[in-house]
């Protein structure tokens, strides 16, 4: 390029055009860098925020979330920090006011994009089309929070000196932004905050356990009038803070760092007051000593694991694709069961008959699905059972459990009997579903799979390894009785990266799974095509919890306990993937839903190999006890596996087609309906999909089968009080189950 010389001055001249490019580029870089700053501290104030969802009640927090919080909110908002800058620069580049005003132009591009960013993500939610998570609580405010927004904007248009000043600091913005975020936060979700609700809830009922009836006839003058209070509480301090914004203008970097150590700290703080919650029991303070009972038995530890939703035939060593190394390597030292049928095809009866030795019908939670659809509270455990926990408790050991199914497993349906410790907590995920509005984190997670644990309301296979090793430090040298629920294979079925793609052919594997799930949520995939990517996803959560499964017996071996330990694995209930028509489980009693998996290892080996012998979750109540050497109720229905089988009998209520049992003779299967359905049966050896009912070809067989289930009925009356109060369900209760699909 020539230059041009000034006469009599050998120095070039830079053409006007270039050297307005370098001033151009120079503001841009100034406005960048402070954009970038001021969307640094708009992310610490929303971490701060975002903060305080972690004292939610019975909710658990890994260290991970607080981490992913800060980290997430501070990057994301620090890059839209930065286009907002860029885009100012190039926006008013020839703008001669653009100096002065400046600060007008930052509300302009970075404080109303912030508003509606914040604003519209804070309330998105993609839900995991599932029986689960379907819908997000609307808003308590209906959206009216944008108008509050709308007038702290309206507010700093009309003080222009405020907002035209080119002396503020990219700090000044911060009581906008902290109003902003409050004024989301609270007028979303004023009646799902706990504070909120248990203040409402004290005015107008005496009852500690509100049923969830009660939730709902709650006057709404009440919330109306805190919504007022709160929003003219949230106005006043920032008025406050407005008349003050010269304190962020005095050493501005200082005030950052300031800012970024309260936020910090404030997390910390946050995640201690909610790890405090889930602190172990003083077990040796607890323990009945029962020195010469134990002495009697084999004083084994026992480790009962029950993987939610798992059917047998998903898993290789049952002949499946999915290959579970972790539990093909423990089989190998152990008796398989090939012919394990749940007792229910939901959680709460079946594993009811695990801790009693009894039928659902007999113990009383067959009926918890009907009562719990029509809002009634099920006690399917009376005071007059013994279970496992309570046996073993009585004997010496230590007991112990850590829940992921805090739902069906809720403490009021009083499964925690004998348990000296009982850890039932949703996940942090939870939020996702439970409010209004939320931290974006979670939006993030649902459509990246990052940290896909934090869209989840049950604890991940890795969070309860961490947990039931804090317990295993506490039960041992002891002998214990541990339980261990697991409850990835249940929907939704999202398993984390790498996972996901395992059984997935698709080469960007997140992008189709979200494409699945929109095709389906408006209606334009065929039921054969999700289906097979459904179960591609639950075979992808087998394949995760199989090697968590890998980790939590490796640890066994680190301590020195595997060898020395009895130790149970099995499943609740399986899962229908369009088989029959049905999907998911709490349906009839077909066999994608009943044979679940049964991987007993004896103390040292004792006894490998596989069995083919029927048996039933109501026979592990009597088995672990023989092996244990520990005597056996007489009272139970259950019978210990080498001495005789107990008849095989699966059993359900339903709101709609009422009592709903299953009887099983030889490799014959009869179905019978209380309503709306007629009977089946099937041949199972030579029809083991089900797929020819023969009630009609073989009357004679129908028959016989019925009146052996009449029979069957006669001689296995119900074991509990049928006068139990008809107490509502509580709000909690009634969420899990909502939660977990199993009412609307």
């Amino acid at each position: 390029m020539k230059q041009m010389r000034v006469k009599g001055n050998d120095t070039p001249v830079m053409p006007l055009f270039w050297k307005g490019g370098i001033i151009f580029n120079s503001i841009m870089k100034e406005l960048i860098i402070k954009g970038m700053t001021l969307g640094l501290g708009a992310g610490l104030i929303v971490t701060l925020f975002d903060g305080f969802y972690m004292l939610t009640p019975n909710v658990y927090v890994p260290l991970s979330y607080p981490m992913l919080l800060f980290a997430f909110n501070t990057i994301f908002w620090t890059l839209i920090g930065g286009l907002s800058g860029f885009f100012m620069s190039v926006a008013t580049r020839n703008k001669e006011d653009r100096k002065e005003k400046e600060n007008f132009y930052w509300m302009l591009f970075f404080l109303v994009p912030f508003a509606l960013v914040y604003g519209f993500m804070g309330r998105t939610f993609v839900p995991l089309y599932s029986s689960i998570i379907s819908t997000a609580s609307p808003p308590f405010d209906h959206h009216l929070s944008f108008v509050w927004v709308s007038l702290i904007l309206l507010f700093l248009i009309i003080f222009k000196r405020r907002i035209i000043t080119s002396k503020l600091s990219a700090l000044s913005f911060i009581p906008e932004i902290a109003t902003i975020a409050a004024l989301f936060n609270f007028c979303s979700n004023i009646s799902q905050l706990p504070v909120m609700y248990e203040f409402v809830s004290s005015l107008f009922f005496q009852d500690d356990q509100l049923s969830y009836a009660d939730y709902l006839s709650m006057p709404t003058w009440p919330f109306i009038a805190l919504y007022a209070t709160g929003v003219l509480l949230i106005f006043g301090c920032y008025f406050f803070a407005f008349s003050r914004v010269s304190f962020l203008n005095k050493r501005p970097h200082h005030k950052l760092v300031l800012l970024c150590s309260t936020v910090v700290l404030s997390l910390a703080v946050l995640f201690s007051v909610n790890g405090k919650s889930f602190i172990g029991y003083d077990f040796s303070a607890t323990r009945q000593e029962q020195p010469d009972k134990t002495a009697g038995g084999s004083s084994a530890s026992v480790i009962l694991i029950v993987l939610d939703t798992v059917r047998a035939d998903r898993l290789s060593l049952y002949g499946s694709r999915v290959i579970a190394n972790s539990l093909e390597s423990i089989a190998k030292d152990s008796l398989v069961f090939e012919n394990c049928i749940a007792s229910s095809p939901w959680t709460t009866p079946s594993h009811a008959s695990l801790f009693t030795g009894l039928y659902p019908s007999e113990h009383g939670s067959i009926n918890a699905f009907s009562r719990a659809k029509a809002g009634l509270q099920s006690t399917p455990l009376g005071e007059e059972f013994l279970t496992l926990a309570e046996i073993f408790n009585d004997n010496g050991y230590n007991t112990g459990a850590v829940v992921s199914n805090a739902g069906a497993l809720h403490k009021s349906f009083r499964l925690d009997q004998g348990f000296q410790r009982y850890d039932a907590a949703r996940n942090i995920g939870d939020i996702y579903r439970l409010y209004s509005f939320r931290p974006i984190v979670h939006l993030f997670c649902r459509l990246s799979n990052v940290y896909s644990k934090f869209v989840k309301h049950y604890r991940t296979a890795d969070d309860i390894n961490k947990e039931t090793f804090r317990e295993l430090n506490k039960l041992i040298p002891h002998p214990f009785f541990l339980f261990i629920n697991y409850m990835d294979a249940h929907d939704p079925y999202y398993p984390p990266r790498p996972f996901d793609g395992y059984f997935l052919d698709a080469k960007f594997t997140q992008l189709y799974r979200l494409k699945q799930d929109l095709l389906h949520y408006i209606k334009k995939t065929d039921d054969m095509s999700f289906n097979a990517y459904q179960l591609s996803q639950y075979d992808g959560e087998i394949a995760y919890l199989d090697h968590h499964l890998g980790m939590l017996f490796a640890k066994l071996k680190e301590m020195k306990i595997y060898d020395s330990s009895l130790i149970i694995i099995t499943s609740d209930h399986g899962e229908l993937f369009g088989e029959h028509g049905f999907h998911f489980h709490g349906t009839p009693m077909y066999e994608g839903v009943l044979r679940v998996p049964l991987i007993i290892k004896f103390p040292f080996n004792r006894s490998v190999g596989y069995q083919k012998e029927m048996i039933t979750l109501t026979d592990i109540y009597p088995t672990i006890l023989s092996i244990c050497g520990l005597p056996i109720p007489d009272t139970i229905s259950g019978k210990s596996f080498g001495q005789g089988s107990s008849p095989v009998v699966a059993e359900f209520d339903e709101y709609g087609m009422g009592e709903h049992r299953v009887f099983y003779d030889k490799d014959y299967k009869y179905m019978t309906y209380q309503r709306q359905r007629t009977p089946e049966l099937y041949n199972l050896k030579e029809d083991p999909l089900e797929l020819i009912n023969q009630v009609e070809q073989l009357p004679h067989m129908a028959l016989s089968m019925k009146e052996k289930l009449e029979e069957w009925i006669k001689t296995h009356p119900p074991q509990y009080d049928k006068d139990i109060k008809e107490n509502p369900l509580s709000r909690e209760v009634l969420e899990g189950l909502k939660a977990l699909g199993y009412v609307e």
